[in-house]
């Protein structure tokens, strides 16, 4: 009985062989001489125990056991070859980026197909960041946040914000006063230091206000265009979102106010960024340069 396992080189030798249906093909295609390849044959059925060519004068060809080896080979070679293709294939480079689940959504998504389409190698991984300030994981490689930033970081300013009371077209047009506005459900994000107080100049929202409050800006607007009440848009980060959503401004210009935060984009603080990382970044400016900034 022949013991252990056969070289998988022997097993590429009898496959070439049993396909070509020719010892001497079989060197062609594997770039060996004909006597080698029937050296190699021979060493695999000494070491099977087992005839698999039938030889004479018009060639060689499988016998029983040697169709039923190649059935058996024929799968997991198929594998092995390509999981080596794929190896041997240039790997895909991935950026890493972190946002907000509203800004990712209502302003970036809109725009990144641009900027696959002009960078075809790299993969991206969008992630959603959480918390205030939003914090960024260990492998995260850019990303978009309020602030403040800690030491460490490069931050550059994309633009800032300006709220603006928003609701579905029935309701805003029954919303022309401050009172009125007062009057309403008021949806608030909880996460955001500018506030419904800070738009309606107040210290605090009068006792009596209805409010509900959500994670983000994204939920707020949404639950705004079920007729849940009026949201917070954030020009231009939401403008898409605002537009696609059917939402209309409220209550005058008097209660549309600048934020007192805004959008930079950062990334860890190195004397030799990514390539993929500086490409993000510079594309990121170069969007936000063409957006109508409230400011």
């Amino acid at each position: 009985m022949a013991k252990g396992t056969p070289s998988l080189n022997l097993i590429r030798v009898f496959d070439a062989a049993a396909r070509t249906g020719s010892f001497a093909r079989a060197a062609q295609r594997l770039a060996m001489s004909a006597p080698a390849v029937s050296q190699q044959i021979r060493a695999l059925e000494q070491h099977l125990g087992r005839q698999l060519f039938h030889r004479d004068a018009a060639g060689v060809r499988l016998t029983d056991e040697g169709r039923a080896l190649l059935s058996a080979c024929t799968a997991p070679l198929a594998q092995i070859e390509s999981a080596t293709a794929e190896f041997a294939r240039p790997r895909q480079k991935t950026l890493v980026i972190g946002a907000s689940l509203m800004f990712s959504v209502a302003w970036l998504a809109p725009r990144l197909p641009q900027f696959l389409a002009a960078n075809p190698g790299l993969r991206l991984d969008l992630r959603a960041l959480h918390g205030r300030p939003e914090q960024a994981g260990h492998d995260v490689d850019i990303w978009v946040a309020f602030g403040p930033f800690g030491p460490g970081l490069v931050a550059q300013r994309l633009f800032g914000e300006r709220l603006t009371p928003v609701a579905t077209p029935e309701l805003a047009q029954t919303i022309r006063t401050r009172d009125a506005l007062l009057a309403q459900h008021l949806i608030e994000p909880s996460a955001h230091e500018t506030t419904w107080a800070h738009v309606l100049g107040l210290q605090v929202l009068p006792t009596g206000t209805r409010t509900t409050k959500v994670d983000n800006s994204l939920a707020a607007l949404h639950l705004a265009a079920a007729g849940g009440g009026v949201a917070l848009a954030r020009a231009p980060a939401t403008d898409g979102l605002v537009a696609q959503l059917g939402l209309q401004p409220c209550a005058g210009p008097e209660c549309s106010i600048i934020g007192a935060e805004a959008y930079h984009v950062l990334h860890p603080e190195s004397p030799t960024p990514r390539p993929e990382t500086r490409r993000f970044r510079d594309w990121l400016l170069a969007q936000a340069a063409t957006a109508a900034l409230p400011d």
